[in-house]
């Protein structure tokens, strides 16, 4: 009697164990399919943030340019026009943060129901760490692990930390610093000077925006930066033109130098895309609250 009891306490438990695991695989399927209609949303705004900004940028260079060669009869008319332009970006981003609040929101519950209590990937830092870890790199870490940082800082500390230092800044949400004659040259120098090259996505996740810019340059830039194959020498002379100058000649380049070129990605989305996380070395700027 007794033995047929616990076999059948047994059972009952492996049946409920079953129905546990039932439910939470139901459980997760639909946090799935809502992080796929949230990503979807997501997109749409992340798109519409990068026209109206393109659009703004336009806007303004018509402006600029009627004011320099024919002078304005009225010039509060393009001003307006402007303005309008920069109402529109900041809806759309408005848009594309609400959007991105509810994706993120729906990660962190699947993460929750997978792993409770686990903590958010990347090694922790502050921003007063940031020349130790980044620009000296204390202990070759980022030289030997074969990634380059990706450092995610919704704060936006480690931007003006990194633009205040030695490095060539690009801001991706800028049309004017995402043209491929002006990447090619921020690369160029970063290289050919041993310096960092700072990409900074800001809230907009763009790296395959900037990857396909830079398959303008030549295809497959990109996958050579990230792999850090460009700092090779029959990597980076694929970059360099006639017309860049003495300084920029292929004898002037040494290995002292472009070995200590860097490339750091920032973006202020605290759950930047997996295939972008995978391919880094994940930094997440830590503010004190003391």
């Amino acid at each position: 009697m007794t033995e047929n009891f616990l076999t059948k306490i047994d059972v009952d438990k492996e049946k409920r164990a079953e129905l546990e695991k039932q439910r939470r695989e139901a459980e997760t399927e639909l946090m799935e399919n809502r992080i796929v209609e949230a990503q979807k949303d997501y997109e749409i705004w992340r798109k519409k943030v990068l026209n109206c900004a393109a659009e703004l940028e336009k806007r303004i260079t018509e402006h600029d340019t009627a004011a320099i060669q024919c002078g304005m009869v009225k010039p509060e008319i393009t001003l307006q026009v402007i303005h309008d332009a920069e109402a529109d970006l900041e809806i759309a981003k408005m848009h594309m943060e609400e959007s991105r609040n509810t994706l993120c929101a729906i990660k962190l519950q699947l993460r929750q129901q997978q792993a409770a209590g686990e903590e958010l990937a990347g090694l922790k830092v502050t921003v007063k760490e940031l020349d130790d870890v980044l620009l000296r790199d204390v202990g070759n870490v980022i030289r030997e692990c074969g990634k380059w940082p990706l450092i995610i800082d919704p704060s936006a500390q480690a931007a003006t930390f990194l633009r205040y230092r030695d490095t060539n800044y690009l801001q991706a949400l800028n049309p004017r610093e995402m043209e491929a004659e002006k990447v090619r040259m921020a690369l160029v120098g970063a290289i050919r000077f041993g310096k960092p090259l700072v990409l900074d996505m800001m809230e907009v996740d763009m790296f395959d925006t900037v990857s396909a810019r830079m398959d303008e340059i030549y295809p497959g830039l990109m996958a050579d930066i990230m792999d850090k194959s460009i700092m090779k020498e029959e990597k980076y002379i694929k970059l360099l033109k006639q017309e860049d100058g003495v300084d920029y000649d292929k004898n002037r380049f040494n290995d002292a130098r472009t070995q200590n070129f860097k490339f750091f990605i920032i973006t202020k989305n605290p759950s930047p895309p997996d295939d972008l996380v995978d391919l880094s070395y994940l930094i997440r700027i830590h503010i004190p609250t003391a």
